[in-house]
């Protein structure tokens, strides 16, 4: 997994968020329901576990049904 720089920016003030640009082919993992938005172009999943084992077999996905769903936003 390739990993760089992220073009975000945090805003607000009492209640605070993160805004993260994506370019293309890049992807952002967070922790589900805690999206805000996407803008069109972004394709939007939801996974157990963090998606950094895609091809995992039964064994492990039955291992990851313990961890908490993140959601992954795909630039495309």
């Amino acid at each position: 997994m390739r990993s760089h720089e992220v073009d975000y920016r945090i805003l607000g003030d009492d209640l605070q968020f993160v805004e993260v640009e994506l370019d293309p082919q890049e992807t952002v993992v967070a922790e589900a329901g805690a999206m805000m938005y996407i803008e069109d172009g972004i394709t939007f999943e939801v996974k157990m576990g963090d998606g950094s084992e895609p091809n995992q077999g039964a064994w492990g996905k039955l291992k990851s049904a313990g961890k908490r769903a993140l959601a992954r936003a795909c630039a495309i």
